[in-house]
């Protein structure tokens, strides 16, 4: 059982599409793919939360804004909540936290630079499990660290293939005219004790340890390929003239979601097709608007998310049927 939150804060990118000297495509995608989104993922353990902070890739960034909300048309007590059939809250909207500086700096250069040292070994798709020498003061589920090499693919075919070998939700390959432009599937992976009991990480880790213990010099990284099955996320990018359209979903594989609300932005609940579907609309301007939808998907159990920036941009109307089509 988990719990994830997410933030984005993509409005200076969108109000830069949007003006009157629209970014070029490749402008405009690495800059949405690098900022939009940012991912948290927390996930509760007995006595204490653990939070994993997954850095965005170009693609997968696309998965999940931090969605910075204001409900103006609820009280306070009152945020937006999504829930399942059996009644339970899913999505939960609340207030959002102030952003608190890690007092561990030094450590998370260390990991920063050493992450940096894993993903260059890594392969597209690749997911590697990495063990730093002399690292005393982790505990044993926080020894063993992972990290994943994004892997763009740019034919639908493998896109798809690769969500059926990992059970991920399809996403389609032309929505609304778009064309299809490339999409990614993200691992899930372990990050706690009872995770890390698993035989393939426990062996992983022993393995790398046992190289660590061996080496000579100065060589203190020591990392390994790891075969993954289960997503936890994927997304799409889809062009059309000098517009974008991106559809994402992150599985939460039992847990919940929550949604930090700013003040400047506007959400709703709506129903579409039996499914509370929420529309998130972010000024760029005195007199335009830009929306973006997210819901719940019971089957799945994932969070869902569309939106539509660029030099043309669905209406909501349309972004309301498409989602209407995708929940079919």
């Amino acid at each position: 059982m988990g719990r994830t939150a997410i933030s984005h804060e993509y409005q200076d990118i969108i109000e830069a599409s949007a003006g009157q000297n629209p970014l070029e495509e490749i402008d405009v995608e690495a800059q949405v793919m690098e900022r939009v989104e940012q991912l948290w993922l927390m996930r509760n353990r007995p006595t204490a939360w653990k939070v994993r902070l997954r850095k965005p890739t170009a693609m997968f960034s696309l998965l999940m804004v931090f969605l910075l909300l204001s409900v103006t048309a609820y009280a306070a007590a009152e945020y937006i909540q999504i829930r399942n059939s059996r009644g339970e809250v899913k999505v939960k909207y609340m207030e959002a936290e102030p952003v608190q500086q890690s007092a561990h700096v030094g450590n998370n250069m260390l990991r920063q630079q050493m992450e940096s040292k894993a993903l260059a070994f890594a392969k597209p798709g690749e997911l590697i499990a990495y063990y730093v020498k002399e690292n005393a003061a982790e505990k044993s589920a926080e020894a063993l660290k992972f990290v994943h090499k994004e892997q763009r693919l740019t034919a639908y075919t493998d896109f798809s293939a690769e969500i059926r070998r990992t059970g991920a939700p399809m996403l389609p390959e032309a929505p609304e005219g778009y064309s299809f432009q490339y999409g990614n599937v993200g691992p899930d992976f372990p990050y706690n004790s009872p995770m890390m009991q698993q035989e393939l990480y426990r062996e992983t880790l022993n393995e790398l340890r046992a190289q660590a213990e061996q080496a000579t010099g100065e060589q203190r990284l020591f990392m390994k390929s790891v075969p993954w099955t289960s997503p936890l996320s994927v997304s799409a990018m889809y062009a059309k003239g000098g517009g974008f359209l991106g559809i994402s979903a992150q599985m939460m594989h039992g847990g919940d979601m929550m949604v930090q609300q700013g003040a400047e932005e506007q959400a709703k609940k709506i129903t579409v097709a039996g499914t509370d579907v929420v529309i998130n609309t972010l000024g760029i301007g005195p007199d335009r608007q830009h929306h973006y939808l997210t819901w719940y998907n019971e089957e799945y159990d994932a969070y869902f998310l569309l939106t539509s920036y660029g030099d043309r941009t669905l209406s909501e109307e349309k972004l309301l049927k498409l989602v209407e089509e995708l929940l079919q």
